[in-house]
């Protein structure tokens, strides 16, 4: 399209946090990234803004991201039922099998509203935000027609998934329904790529003895695998750059899988539900929803400072509001409950808060990371393993050889090791992502 766009506004509408980034076309490479969000949690660097909206009891916008949170936080626990307050809803709409502009989605308090009334009020937040950061930064008086938007969507998502966000965007007066051109579906996981061809190859192989072309190596065969890790997704994409002219070249298709960060949330609940019951925290997150909220940003901190070395136990701290509901609904207190979950590796701390164990955080990971492995290596990867010779005395091709191969996952490369269980001898692996 010939339309002389004067600035470009990308928007990252993600399940944990969103943000946005715009670039002018006469500089594209100079690329202003959001402002820093006010607010936050304390020791967590927040370039992103939640991705929390809070409504009105008549269903007006309140506010959106830190500010939601905080806000809801602040509400009496009475008032709050009557408040509506979502996060983390984005996947609500892959999960949807018969998606439709009168899907509702649910929030904390349990009343429902329209999906796409949701969708579009997080998005004209950010219309607002970004358009005023735009004019901030020119010179002349921008026209509507001369913003072209990009929002970014899982390459998992289905068609109506795409749709739905258009329609929210439409809705959200980022631009009108008869210049549709105007907005760009861009699938997060190609982004990524393009983003890692251009800015980060220095990162993926040592470019010191090899030579560059527009901010390319000078070889047909550089090829590289982006895994796009969210919150809700893990998206996979492998590309292959093509010379001279600077091309990328898909050699798998685009896939991904809902493996993200939302799944060890998900398993803390249910850790959650298998000490206090299910029935108890169902109760709690009716009646007391800003504290349900409260505890869930307590985990979150903690989560992202858990790591596969650590030694010591991570501290969780159950809002008051829990410790008191649990023993008027139960009679005991949530020591009581703890000690009789018979589960050794939560403990309970004095001081009001939960002690998990590096046991039970690995067992919190464990299962997103697998999936994510098992996605990794089904979709585009293959283990090679060179085998010892056959143990003595067994018979020819009756052998059952267990190998434990292990992923360890750095900034750039994935390093895999692999023991034979029989005679604990290490075996040489690979992993293959390349070969057809």
């Amino acid at each position: 399209m010939d339309h002389p766009f004067t600035v470009v506004v990308a928007i990252d509408f993600g399940t944990t946090s969103s943000g946005y980034a715009f670039s002018f076309t006469q500089d594209p490479e100079a690329i202003h990234m959001m402002r820093r969000w006010e607010g936050g949690d304390p020791g967590v660097a927040n370039q992103k803004s939640p991705t929390s909206l809070l409504l009105t009891p008549e269903l007006k916008f309140h506010s959106f991201g830190f500010a939601a949170r905080d806000n809801y936080h602040d509400l009496d626990p009475e008032e709050a039922q009557h408040w509506l307050y979502f996060d983390k809803f984005k996947m609500k709409i892959h999960s949807t099998t018969d998606l439709t502009m009168e899907t509702e989605l649910e929030a904390v308090s349990g009343r429902k509203v329209r999906a796409i009334d949701v969708f579009s009020h997080a998005l004209r937040f950010f219309r607002v935000h970004a358009l005023k950061e735009v004019k901030d930064q020119s010179s002349s008086l921008l026209e509507g027609d001369e913003v072209r938007w990009v929002i970014t969507v899982p390459a998992v998502w289905r068609q109506p998934a795409k749709q739905f966000m258009r329609e929210a965007a439409y809705l959200a007066g980022l631009v009108s329904p008869d210049t549709p051109e105007q907005l760009l579906i861009a699938l997060e996981p190609e982004a990524a790529s393009i983003y890692c061809r251009k800015l980060r190859l220095h990162q993926v192989i040592d470019l010191s003895l090899r030579p560059m072309t527009n901010g390319l190596t000078g070889e047909s065969s550089d090829r590289y695998i982006v895994a796009d890790c969210g919150g809700g997704t893990v998206d996979l994409t492998v590309h292959q750059i093509e010379q001279p002219q600077g091309t990328l070249k898909e050699l798998y298709k685009v896939s991904g899988g809902p493996y993200g960060a939302v799944g060890v949330d998900l398993a803390f609940e249910a850790m959650l539900c298998k000490i206090f019951g299910e029935d108890f925290i169902e109760s709690f997150k009716a009646k007391r929803p800003a504290a349900w909220v409260d505890l869930t940003i307590a985990f979150e901190a903690r989560k992202r400072t858990a790591t596969p070395g650590r030694s010591n136990a991570l501290n969780i701290s159950l809002p008051f509001s829990f410790i008191d509901f649990y023993k008027r609904y139960r009679g005991q207190s949530v020591e009581t409950a703890l000690r009789k979950s018979n589960m050794n590796i939560v403990k309970w701390s004095s001081q009001g808060m939960l002690r998990l164990t590096p046991e039970a955080m690995n067992e919190l990971f464990q299962p997103t990371i697998n999936n994510i492995i098992k996605h990794i290596v089904r979709k585009c990867g293959a283990i090679t393993l060179d085998l010892p010779e056959a143990l003595p005395g067994a018979v020819a091709g009756a052998e059952r050889r267990e190998i434990r191969a292990t992923m360890q996952f750095g900034d750039t490369e994935i390093k895999v090791t692999a023991v034979d269980m029989v005679t604990n001898q290490t075996v040489r692996a690979a992993i293959d992502f390349l070969s057809n």
